[in-house]
């Protein structure tokens, strides 16, 4: 048990009854007031550490916003979300989270989207901190419905990672950190029920439209490409061969278009150059073969599998994307 003192519940000072501030450093009373904003569920403190929790939660009628932390490692269980659908946008340290037993790790690069029916569980890392989405799932899915002009024949799932290193995802995540900056500096707007209308609508219709879904063919008559042809068919290209030699030379073959229209379309749509991506990639790589029994034990035969010969950089790089060492990944895993 937690032996420091509990700070508890204390309410922000504006009008505005709909914003919290939620504080604990005892591990039950953390437990209650977590469960008081999404649902039940277990909550262990790692390592016998001392809790910091600390939340902000802004309720806008079928969203709710929040920016969390528990200031230790912690493992939470929910199970089933059952009534809400939950997206997790890391600004600070990391995550491992678990998705129907399928491990899915979030970032500054890489966000979750939890659908109601599927079991969760997560490891936060002791610096992790996060703008925490929660959705009413009736609400959710009938916006839906409208949008499709159909009633939805079955339950509603998205796709589990949401990449904050493409358009989609730096668009969907900036509108939030935006909304929620908004509701910091001016919260007495949101009291005004056209306001909170139009910003529920909008987030629902932006995560549907820019999210994968089981139901997303029934968007694609109508939705623009979220990437030029070119682009799209250089990331593809990159994501299923990245233990190939890919030069510039290599995606001016693949796409033809022409190397400047190539730089330009990739810092324009994703932010950074063709050749970052790549690394990004093969980065992302060395971590899933780090956390697999199957492969190597040793970090140095993974990175020089994915390309990485200069280890020290690579492992900096890694360290700056994951928030551990490819060691510290290593051995955790195994």
């Amino acid at each position: 048990m937690n032996s420091r003192k509990s700070l508890g519940l204390v309410d922000t000072e504006s009008a505005n009854k709909n914003i919290k501030l939620l504080r604990s450093n005892d591990l039950d009373e953390t437990r209650s007031l977590v469960a008081s904003v999404f649902c039940e569920h277990k909550l262990l403190v790692r390592h016998n550490a001392l809790l910091d929790y600390s939340h902000e939660h802004f309720n806008i009628g079928a969203i709710s916003l929040s920016n969390m932390s528990y200031g230790a490692y912690v493992n939470i269980k929910p199970g089933p979300l059952e009534s809400f659908y939950l997206i997790q946008l890391p600004v600070e340290g990391n995550d491992l989270t678990r998705i129907n037993g399928v491990e899915h790790f979030s970032d500054k690069s890489n966000g979750t989207v939890h659908s109601p029916q599927e079991s969760l569980e997560m490891s936060w890392s002791h610096n992790c901190r996060k703008l925490v989405v929660k959705i009413d799932k009736e609400a959710l899915e009938r916006h839906a419905a409208n949008i499709f002009g159909c009633r939805i024949p079955g339950q509603l799932r998205f796709s589990a990672d949401m990449s904050l290193i493409q358009p989609s995802g730096i668009a969907w995540s900036g509108a939030i950190q935006h909304l929620y900056a908004e509701i910091q500096s001016s919260p007495q707007l949101f009291d005004l029920p056209l306001i909170r209308s139009q910003l529920e609508q909008n987030i629902m219709t932006t995560l549907l439209a820019w999210h994968p879904h089981n139901f997303s063919d029934l968007l694609k008559d109508n939705s623009p490409k979220i990437l030029p042809r070119h682009l799209k068919k250089a990331t593809e290209f990159m994501q299923a061969y990245p233990d190939q030699i890919i030069t510039i030379e290599t995606l001016v073959n693949i796409t033809g278009v022409n190397g400047r229209t190539l730089f330009y379309g990739f810092a324009k749509f994703l932010g950074l150059s063709p050749m970052r991506y790549l690394l990004d990639v093969r980065l992302q790589r060395v971590h899933q073969d780090l956390l697999d029994p199957s492969q190597p034990r040793n970090v140095t035969d993974v990175a020089t599998r994915w390309g990485f010969y200069q280890l020290g950089r690579m492992a900096n790089d890694y360290k700056k994307r994951y928030g551990e060492s490819p060691r510290d990944t290593l051995i955790r895993a195994h």
